[in-house]
């Protein structure tokens, strides 16, 4: 039922991408915190309050 021949083949690219873990882990942070800020920047413009979200300002109605 299985096919180890693309199995083995997963394997090695993903072997062959270990020494660029470290670049894509900064790369995944990077474009993480830009999200978050042009969510933040327009959340603010559309009138949302900017700061932290703490569980005492959440309302559970």
């Amino acid at each position: 039922m299985y096919n180890w021949d693309l199995q083995n083949a997963i394997a090695a690219f993903v072997d062959s991408q270990k020494p660029f873990f470290g670049e894509q882990r900064e790369l995944y942070y990077s474009v993480l915190y830009d999200f978050v800020g042009a969510s933040s920047h327009l959340f603010t413009l559309l009138g949302f309050p900017p700061g932290p979200v703490t569980r005492r300002s959440v309302s559970h109605h």
